[in-house]
């Protein structure tokens, strides 16, 4: 079998539909965590991905989405993170045989990050971390992060997943009728940085039905350069006798398919709601659909978590400049004044903010300033750096791709660079190939 990238570089893979719904059909309780299933009945796991696999799916997803260990805590199953997750990649290895593929799927933490919540960065990536340990020893083909509603913590398990297994990473946020996550991350500043950091497919999930996906997908098709997932709802669902219950037919669900595929979709099944109906209804539309050719979109942009900006030598920008060679900005920098620091910024008025550090090696809360300055400048960042420490952490921890400005004094490593995504710059802010 031809490996994963292969494949969906050449046609429309189709993906399997949800798994909770149709476990709680066959007896899954609400407090039950699905993925205890995994381990007490897998016969029926093994069945269900059986039922995929029927209807047509190229890819299976595992039953292991919210199966970090801060969700498997609550059921007082978080010492059996590793072999929840390893068996239930497992099992769908032994349905896939030699002609599918198994997606091994990871959700969020369901914690939410700093500085509006309590889960710091490098806490959510030690959680991914031991998720994704499991998931490559048991074999999965591709790693398939989804529903996530911030994009700093898609960052976080994109980098773990980098750092931590050789698995090809699928990266899918969902999101509101504005086509934004619940933190504000526009679907365009999604599918850049997300592309940026190497996953080999970007997409959306969940949601709503797939009408509430085409608006992000066409955002998303307007400047990736990599193939799109999609994974909508059944519709909306509503409540019947204190149960959601999702009325979407396979027939309306699957008479999107073409526009997906149109808007540069390879990857395409169903989430909450769906059966292995959806799926091959899906299939049925597929056979009669030709994927067009991906395109390359211009590679020269930087973002925020909120804005994007494709860089053109032939454009004028307003730039604003924040400096540290002058002992006034050093000063509110070492003592953490960030706020007073920042808060003269105009940024409507502004296309970026150049940030020159120049050869400042005072230590400061590196990670209070991002946290700041992701805050309050919702434009994106050009940075001038000689520290390596200092650009480290800003590029592993800012969550947007900045612009880093390369000059015969940068001393961090251009792997390091292109590790974290960042657009290489030369002096005259005109971008790079190295």
């Amino acid at each position: 079998m031809k490996s994963f990238l292969s494949s969906i570089e050449e046609k429309v893979l189709l993906y399997d539909g949800s798994k909770g719904v149709m476990l709680q059909k066959k007896g899954l309780k609400g407090n039950e965590a699905s993925e205890s299933w995994n381990l007490s009945k897998p016969d029926e796991v093994k069945n269900l991905y059986s039922l995929y696999k029927n209807a047509g799916s190229d890819v299976i997803q595992t039953n292991t989405f919210p199966g970090n260990r801060i969700t498997l805590d609550k059921h007082s199953l978080g010492d059996k993170t590793y072999q929840l997750n390893f068996e239930g990649v497992k099992l769908a290895k032994e349905v896939a045989g030699d002609n599918t593929y198994v997606a091994a799927s990871v959700g969020p933490t369901g914690m939410i990050l700093e500085p509006a919540g309590d889960l710091s960065f490098d806490k959510a990536y030690s959680i991914f971390k031991e998720q994704l340990r499991a998931i490559e020893d048991a074999g999965a083909d591709v790693v398939n992060f989804e529903t996530f509603t911030d994009l700093n913590e898609l960052r976080a398990a994109i980098l773990a997943a980098k750092e931590t297994t050789s698995l090809p990473i699928i990266a899918s946020a969902t999101f509101n009728d504005n086509s934004r996550t619940l933190s504000g991350n526009s679907a365009e500043v999604c599918a850049l940085v997300c592309e940026s950091l190497g996953v080999a497919v970007v997409g959306a999930n969940c949601s709503g039905g797939p009408d509430s996906l085409l608006e992000p997908i066409k955002k998303m098709h307007l400047v990736a350069s990599i193939p799109l997932s999609v994974k909508a709802n059944a519709g909306m669902p509503v409540l019947l006798n204190g149960e959601a219950v999702y009325k979407q037919e396979p027939d309306q669900f699957s008479s999107y398919t073409k526009e997906f595929v149109e808007n540069g979709v390879r990857l395409i099944g169903g989430c909450c709601g769906t059966t292995p109906e959806f799926i091959s209804a899906i299939k049925k539309e597929l056979d009669g659909i030709k994927a067009p050719n991906l395109d390359m979109k211009s590679g020269s942009t930087i973002t925020s978590a909120f804005n994007y900006l494709v860089l053109s030598k032939d454009k004028e920008y307003a730039v604003e400049e924040l400096s540290f060679k002058e002992n006034t900005t050093v000063n509110l920098l070492k003592n953490g004044d960030f706020y007073n620091l920042l808060q003269g910024y105009k940024t409507a008025n502004m296309d970026y903010l150049l940030i020159d550090f120049s050869n400042m090696n005072e230590s400061f809360d590196v990670g209070g300033f991002i946290s700041t300055i992701s805050f309050l400048i919702k434009k994106p960042l050009i940075i001038k750096c000689e520290s390596i420490e200092i650009l480290d952490k800003f590029l592993r921890y800012y969550p947007g791709k900045v612009g880093v400005v390369l000059s015969d004094n940068t001393k961090i490593p251009l792997s390091q660079l292109k590790h974290y995504g960042a657009l290489i710059l030369n002096d005259e802010l005109e971008p790079i190939t190295i």
